[in-house]
């Protein structure tokens, strides 16, 4: 991602694989999540857990920000 910072991003509903939503653009950061808070954040909005509960040990995270340039979707 540092040498070429475009991405793409796509995510299919498991419950109706023609609804569906892609997003291209560019990282403008990546910082690193020693502590872990963020994944722990996600645990806790859609697991309902303080703690993200598949950590390993040595497991190394990072947070990605993306600068959406375009999306695609399919579905409502």
């Amino acid at each position: 991602m540092s040498r070429d910072p475009r991405i793409a991003l796509s995510m299919v509903d498991p419950d109706n694989p023609y609804r569906y939503l892609e997003i291209r653009g560019e990282v403008v950061r990546i910082e690193e999540d020693p502590n872990t808070d963020f994944i722990n954040s996600m645990a806790k909005k859609y697991l309902g857990m303080d703690r993200y509960p598949y950590h390993q040990p040595g497991d190394e995270r990072v947070v990605v920000f993306v600068k959406p340039r375009h999306t695609t979707q399919m579905g409502s």
